[in-house]
């Protein structure tokens, strides 16, 4: 008690008369090899002796240490609570100290390494000058002690990004040797740990129990056991370490690891992905990572699982009985991970499978496989986000190689090898927000390399039913995702479609206004069509046979034959809808078509003044059409243009507002209906506006020659020719009230009417233009009456070829001088014209 009372009695007596001798020794030698700024007030620099015991130390307290590299805009490097350089108390004697031990306590370190791949952290200058067996302070570690210190790196090079809590950790060597062995235990807290953006390691305990055998910058594991969540890992190998890591080996093994355990490590992007799991099982992995800098990273690793189950908590779904021995290789050459003899058992049902893949930039991969699955209870197991219902049973057998883009993107690739028979029965799957169920009765596929064959395949949707027989690449893949590309090529039979059960996703069986038109972008058809029934809209048609093809978002339909609205028509059509609008043209021969149903099914084509309520009769027509629709099937008016030359037989008008501006002509009651036996015309629209050419119109009340144009937007322009005789004969009552109508027996004198304005407000006034033309064709039919008068009488114009029609002369009185009668006054007298044959 003497001696140690003595002891400690020397030693604060030594600390207190040389502390401000030892101070400031250690701050200057301290200076000498700093290659950076660091402050610290005078007054938190302590030489202490009791609370270090039996060692002597200098304290420092509230220390700052600013970045080594050469920027203006450092910033702080660490941040140490307490600091303590411990020496033997003998050193103060001599004069000469020797730090053996470092203590750092409650502090904090940001490392970085930028672009260039300069670091901050370089703040020792081992070569600086004075150093050397005359130094008074020299570092000869053997104990480093660290407790609670937070450290943060990033390194921009290799896009690294780690965090992490020491709470005791220990090493332990001669440092200042250039051989000797360094020991490591201590537990450190990982808060994160990611590479290019994704997190590896997440909030991860790891124990640590090192032995190294170091030389100089080379460090051999002797003994190294790594503790991670309760996981223990064997590792032994060899670094290389000069500023920063040059050169790491290290072969690893982990035996009876828990399953459950291993999923805890997966990066937070896929361990959402299984937050619903829960595993039971053992894991076993083995292996060598070898790093250089500025090499790739090497890996060859042998991994597996032993008697697992995964257990979908949500519906106690559990996949049991997994098993499987897997290989990773990865290096700069080559990357392949292989998972061989895997099986397992779900609800019952058997899986098993073998799995290759090459190359990690461009996948090349092969499965081999085969199952017996109820879907239910796969659904039950991994539930589809698209799905709300998924049933049936499904049974396949199969071998698939090739590139995963040639499989994901062309599954008739001739580098992709296919070996594959699938069978399902009854299955029934119903996407989210979709009022009809997709029900697949039957259906067998057989793949055989290039070629993939359905047979029995029946699928129900709504009220439409499809058999087909063909090739179907991707049908099982498109059914669980509506983003899969689907692809259909063969001969479709169908009772009945209607096209809204495959186009909307509401299931409705019409196109409400507010729903936008929608063809898939990756559904693509080729198909011989025989289809009894078709609707689309209000549109409907029977007996369908011809060629259709649909692919990214076009469809083409070729000599096209089918009944509709009581006749027949041939189409070929071009429907785009993969912009912004839907893009058709179509050219189509009619016969015999219901122009009223045509009306009603059309929509009548979007305008409202000839609706199909006021037109009856069979059209025979040929259209050559091309215009735009919205997304909400709304067409643009100003997009549409059509040719058409139309024959419209048995015709009826009823209740045609535009003709009761005719009602001074006619009794308006008989305008109501108006029966005409044929109209023939050809119409031209352009730019929103309907063009009628010369028409002659024969019909139940009113001859008439018609043409002009009129508007969408109901604007017109008619040029209007009745005839004065069916006028008068319409307006008095018997022959004999107006007496005959003389000089005009080809009823060729006519009344010329001008329709301008709106429909619903038209303005009609006499045509001028209308009667100038008829002017210059009588006088045109005169001329040629005269030289065939002359001709006949005279004989001349013999030479004229012009062909001019025969009329009667009974208007006109010809007398020819007799030989031995008094000669008349006049040699030709001409009766002239009553004053009331003048033109209307």
């Amino acid at each position: 008690m003497i001696f140690f009372l003595v002891l400690v009695i020397t030693g604060v007596s030594l600390v207190f008369v040389y502390e401000d001798e030892v101070k400031g020794l250690v701050i200057k030698e301290l200076n000498k090899h700093l290659k950076t700024e660091v402050r610290i007030d005078p007054k938190n620099i302590d030489l202490t002796f009791i609370s270090t015991f039996p060692k002597c130390a200098i304290e420092f307290k509230n220390l700052t240490a600013m970045e080594s590299w050469q920027r203006k805009d450092k910033d702080t490097l660490a941040f140490v609570e307490k600091l303590q350089l411990k020496f033997s108390i003998k050193d103060i004697f001599e004069k000469k100290y020797d730090v053996k031990q470092i203590s750092i306590s409650d502090a904090w370190c940001a490392l970085k390494q930028d672009k260039n791949g300069n670091v901050n952290y370089l703040i020792w200058d081992n070569t600086a000058a004075g150093r050397g067996s005359q130094d008074s302070l020299q570092f000869k570690l053997e104990d480093i002690s660290i407790k609670n210190f937070r450290i943060t790196y990033k390194n921009s090079v290799d896009k690294i990004n780690t965090r992490f809590l020491i709470n005791d950790l220990t090493f332990a060597g001669k440092f200042s040797e250039s051989n000797y062995e360094l020991t490591t235990s201590g537990k450190v807290f990982l808060n994160t740990f990611s590479v290019n953006k994704l997190n590896y390691l997440k909030e991860k305990n790891l124990k640590l129990d090192v032995a190294l055998d170091v030389n100089n910058n080379s460090y051999v594991f002797k003994k190294a056991e790594i503790g991670l969540n309760e996981m223990l890992f064997n590792l032994n190998g060899d670094l290389l370490y000069k500023d920063s890591l040059q050169k790491l080996t290290l072969n690893y093994q982990a035996k009876n690891l828990d399953i459950e355990a291993i999923l805890s490590l997966l990066p937070e992007k896929y361990k959402k992905n299984i937050a619903d799991y829960k595993s039971t099982g053992e894991f076993f992995a083995k292996g060598k990572f070898q790093y250089a800098n500025g090499t790739p990273v090497r890996i060859n690793s042998q991994f597996g699982i032993k008697e697992a189950s995964v257990e979908y908590v949500p519906k106690n779904a559990k996949l049991t009985n997994v098993n499987l021995n897997g290989e990773l290789l990865l290096n700069g050459k080559e990357s392949v991970l292989k998972w061989s003899d895997f099986h397992a058992t779900l609800n019952g049902d058997k899986v098993n499978g073998n799995f290759l893949m090459k190359d990690f930039n461009d996948p090349y991969i092969e499965i081999k496989s085969d199952a017996d699955i109820n879907l239910q209870n796969l659904y039950a197991f991994w539930p589809i986000d698209t799905l709300e219902k998924l049933e049936g049973h499904l049974k396949f057998a199969g071998e698939i190689k090739g590139l995963l883009k040639d499989i994901r993107q062309n599954t008739f690739s001739d580098k992709l090898f296919l070996d594959l028979a699938i069978d399902a029965e009854k299955l029934n799957a119903r996407f989210k927000k979709d009022a009809n169920d997709i029900s697949l009765e039957s259906c067998r596929v057989i793949a055989r390399e290039r070629n993939i064959m359905v047979e029995k395949f029946r699928l129900l949707r709504g009220k439409s039913d499809l058999d087909l027989q063909g090739e179907i690449p991707g049908l099982f893949n498109y059914i669980l995702d509506r983003n899969a590309p689907l692809q259909i090529r063969g001969k479709l039979y169908s009772n009945t479609i209607v096209m809204e059960d495959l186009l909307f996703g509401s299931g409705n069986s019409s196109a409400s206004n507010e729903e936008e038109f929608n063809v898939p972008s990756n559904l693509n058809l080729i198909l011989d069509a025989d289809i009894k029934q078709f609707s689309f809209g209000k549109f409907s048609a029977s007996a369908i046979n011809g060629n259709f093809e649909l692919k990214n978002q076009k469809a083409m339909v070729s000599d096209m034959q089918f009944k509709t609205m009581d006749g027949n028509a041939i189409v070929n059509l071009l429907a785009d809808a993969s912009g912004k609008e839907l893009e058709v043209s179509l050219q189509a021969q009619l016969n015999s078509i219901n122009v009223k149903q045509l009306f009603t099914q059309m929509n009548n084509f979007g305008q409202t003044t000839l609706q199909d309520k006021n037109i009856n009769g069979l059209v025979n027509a040929t259209i050559d059409f091309s215009g735009n629709w919205d997304k909400k099937l709304n067409p643009l008016y100003n997009s549409i243009l059509a040719n058409s030359d139309l024959a419209i037989d048995k015709g009826e008008l009823n209740d045609f507002k535009p003709l009761e501006s005719l009602a001074r002509f006619v009794d308006l009651q008989e305008l109501k209906r108006i029966r005409f036996s044929t109209l023939s015309s050809s119409i031209q629209i352009k730019k929103g506006v309907i063009k009628i050419p010369q028409t002659t119109i024969k019909n139940s009340v009113l001859n008439l020659d018609f043409n002009g144009t009129h508007s969408f937007n109901n604007d017109i322009d008619y040029h209007i020719r009745l005839l004065i005789s069916e006028l008068l004969a319409k307006k008095r009552k018997t022959d004999d009230e107006f007496g005959p109508v003389e000089n005009d027996p080809d009823n060729r004198r006519s009344a010329f009417i001008l329709m301008t304005g709106n429909v619903d407000n038209p303005i009609i006034k006499y045509d001028k233009t209308g009667l100038k033309q008829k002017i210059k064709e009588d006088i045109k039919q005169e001329k040629q009456n005269l030289k065939q008068l002359f001709k006949e009488e005279f004989g001349a114009f013999k030479k004229d070829t012009a062909k001019v029609k025969s009329g009667s002369k009974s208007d006109q009185k010809f007398e020819l001088e007799k030989p031995g009668n008094n000669p008349p006054k006049k040699t030709l007298e001409v009766k002239k014209k009553d004053d009331e044959d003048d033109d209307f």
